[in-house]
């Protein structure tokens, strides 16, 4: 059976052609950029274009079964009754909106963390609505359709299809509560967005449409289906993806979710099933390498080669990686990094051994926070680009306190949309990438001197979260 998976990405529209049997094997892929710089486009008839061309190029030849999707989550795509924009197009990286949702939240009487799943976040769509009606006022009166980034394209792709959303993007709108299963009809009224020019929730697997007669899945966010297509969505499966920034993806059962929750750490519904996803973020993963190499004037493999040299976790510098702010659950894009314990007589060598090993230990951190709020980690899977870098994979495998495979995956969100059309044909299927076994590495525990300097860091930021 051949599928094919679209990733509505940030910078491209990414597909690929899987072949489902014994195995998932990605037979093709493909990447279209929407500019030559890689900068993202505002324009979702772009993004439309770009998918079909996809589907063309990866479906001539083949009998394509159905076709999934996932994407870049909270877009705020309003469309009017003739199919128009009704207001600019948002992305999740558009901050403008950040002034608006303080202002709301604070005459708002409810709890966000307790009412949505996450604390009000201006990366999330509702902090663009609100900015969107600003520029707009009579935007609820002009709005028929609020769509997202992947429901866009698959609406583009059949206009006839229903429209429908899975409850995964749904919470990254933080207008759902992901407890009750249910538009938040206080949070829409306070912020003058009808109900009625929002989706119906649906499961990732559902069908919704077609395109030359091949089902459209709906298919769920781009963490979520990076963990679907890697094996990650039963509780102690983390998933960990390094890419722009380092993703922890912690499935948690619906009966192991605590009884208050403080929305320190992101929370999405898988939208594959009845369990949770608890997402910790590194911000700034790969642009803190890139930083690296344009500092010390040498490439990644030179940077890693470097580091090899020295043992994990011996180092005298130490680093908090937070050029970009603290992520999920210290939630504060303020806090800066923070370099500490170099004298004059340190090296190349030793700043990449800091870096490395305060990227790892952070994410080590994480993973202990997590197990505090009921989600466990067994093993760990590692994906991303990030992953070529043997050092580097190395000061992961020794301060995560679990085993550790390695998926060789690019567009492992793509092959992820592509195993919700498989779940819509064979549910239960239990399909995924193949992984491979990390070598052992002595493990070391988080070290005491780098978690009191991260402790004092962290004091500093806006919210702290209970775990």
């Amino acid at each position: 059976m051949k599928l094919i998976g679209i990733d509505i990405g940030t910078s491209s529209v990414k597909a690929v052609r899987l072949a489902a049997g014994d195995k998932a094997i990605v037979e093709a892929a493909v990447s279209k950029p929407y500019a030559a710089d890689g900068q993202p486009t505002r324009d979702p008839k772009v993004w439309a274009r770009l998918a079909e061309a996809a589907l063309v190029d990866l479906s001539q030849g083949h009998a394509i079964a159905a076709i999934g999707f996932t994407g870049q989550m909270h877009s705020l795509v309003a469309v009017g009754p003739s199919g128009d924009l009704a207001a600019p197009v948002k992305l999740w990286l558009d901050m403008d909106g950040a002034a608006d949702l303080t202002a709301f939240v604070a005459a708002y009487p409810g709890d966000f963390a307790a009412e949505t799943g996450n604390i009000p976040l201006p990366d999330f769509t509702l902090a663009k609505w609100l900015w969107a009606k600003r520029q707009v006022p009579d935007l609820a009166d002009r709005l028929a359709r609020l769509y997202c980034a992947k429901d866009y394209v698959r609406a583009a792709l059949d206009p006839s299809a229903p429209f429908a959303i899975d409850r995964n993007e749904a919470t990254g709108m933080q207008v759902y509560d992901p407890f009750a299963d249910r538009w938040h009809a206080a949070i829409l009224d306070a912020a003058g967005l009808p109900v009625a020019a929002l989706p119906s929730l649906s499961r990732g697997s559902a069908a919704a449409g077609q395109w030359h007669g091949i089902p459209l899945i709906i298919g769920v966010g781009d963490q979520a289906a990076a963990a679907r297509a890697i094996g990650a969505l039963s509780p102690g499966v983390v998933s960990l993806s390094l890419g722009t920034s380092g993703v922890l993806s912690f499935p948690l059962a619906k009966a192991d979710l605590p009884a208050v929750w403080d929305g320190a750490f992101h929370l999405f519904p898988s939208g594959f099933d009845d369990n949770y996803q608890v997402i910790g973020t590194v911000p700034a993963f790969g642009p803190t390498l890139r930083w690296l190499q344009g500092l010390i004037g040498r490439s990644a493999a030179e940077l890693d080669a470097l580091a090899a040299a020295l043992p994990v976790g011996e180092g005298r510098a130490q680093f908090l990686p937070y050029l970009s702010g603290s992520g999920a659950p210290h939630p504060d894009h303020g806090l800066d990094g923070r370099l500490y314990g170099l004298d004059v007589s340190a090296g190349p060598a030793e700043l990449v051994r800091a870096v490395y090993d305060g990227l790892a230990q952070e994410l080590a951190a994480i993973v202990g926070e997590a197990a505090a709020v009921g989600a466990p980690t067994r093993r760990v899977i590692l994906s991303g680009g990030a992953t070529r870098l043997p050092a580097l994979v190395a000061a992961l495998v020794a301060f995560l306190p679990a085993g550790c495979r390695l998926v060789d995956a690019a567009e492992a969100s793509a092959v992820g949309a592509a195993l919700a059309a498989l779940d819509h044909l064979a549910p239960g299927n239990g399909l995924s990438l193949g992984t491979a076994e990390m070598p052992a590495a002595a493990p070391r525990p988080v070290r005491d001197d780098w978690r009191s300097l991260r402790a004092a860091a962290l004091a500093e930021t806006r919210f702290h979260g209970k775990g």
